[in-house]
């Protein structure tokens, strides 16, 4: 017979079109596992807040696949999202000891810089806001819904003006973090714009309260002008939410 003449109240066709196989792999389960009966639940839980329950070292595992695979599917250059990522995470440890940022907080930041692109596979003019749409929307196995506005808003505030209220309006970090991490992910965005390891110059960064100070090469901003106007430009949108930086 044909899979599309099946019969069964409650079975629609498209799920007769796969039922014989699915029947087929409960009954080895069935079978190998020698379960004796089956009761079916009223609900299901996603994916995702299964692994959350998991333990943190096999989350990281599955947080490490889902970034992977959301890179393949954007087709992301892995290797900026990778530049990006050591620039931040060489940051946050020249800032921990002022800013005491957690091990998640560290995770969440360099999930941030492995999917800050991912929004130029829709448009590059707003792909900020295509980046922090995708994350808000996509399935991310091993991120609860917090963490995933978290990456969103850290996503939407990656360049350009900073929308203050939507730091915070996350919840998965306390409102200062979030700011923090913005700040780390701003700046290592910009340094690694050439797209080239042997172009990043030697940063030194300290953080005194919530003041920065950015220290680079001697005479670096003079013999690089287009980056000396990146860092004046970045200057000017920290300070309109009053994050002091001070650039040497």
């Amino acid at each position: 017979g044909r899979l599309e003449e099946l019969e069964i109240e409650g079975l629609t066709l498209e799920r007769a079109l796969v039922f014989p196989s699915g029947l087929t792999i409960l009954i080895a389960i069935f079978t190998e596992l020698n379960i004796q009966c089956m009761t079916l639940a009223g609900g299901a839980l996603r994916e995702g807040l299964v692994y959350g329950m998991l333990h943190q070292s096999v989350d990281q595992d599955i947080r490490s696949r889902t970034l992977r695979n959301v890179q393949r599917r954007f087709i992301v250059d892995t290797d900026q999202a990778q530049r990006v990522s050591q620039l931040a995470s060489q940051f946050a440890d020249q800032v921990k000891k002022s800013w005491d940022i957690e091990p998640l907080s560290r995770d969440l930041l360099l999930s941030a810089c492995a999917l800050h692109e991912i929004g130029l596979s829709v448009e590059y003019k707003q792909a900020p806001l295509h980046a922090a749409w995708l994350v808000r929307n996509l399935d991310l196995p091993g991120y609860t819904p917090a963490q995933k506005k978290l990456l969103a808003t850290l996503l939407l505030n990656q360049t350009n003006a900073v929308d203050l209220s939507s730091l915070h309006q996350q919840n998965a970090v306390p409102p200062r973090v979030a700011e923090h991490l913005c700040r780390l992910l701003r700046l290592a965005i910009l340094f690694a714009s050439r797209r080239r390891d042997d172009l990043l110059p030697a940063i030194t960064l300290a953080a005194d309260d919530e003041k920065l100070a950015l220290t680079l090469p001697e005479n670096w901003l003079e013999d690089h002008p287009l980056g000396a106007g990146l860092i004046g430009q970045e200057y000017q949108w920290q300070s309109y939410v009053h994050w002091a930086l001070d650039v040497k």
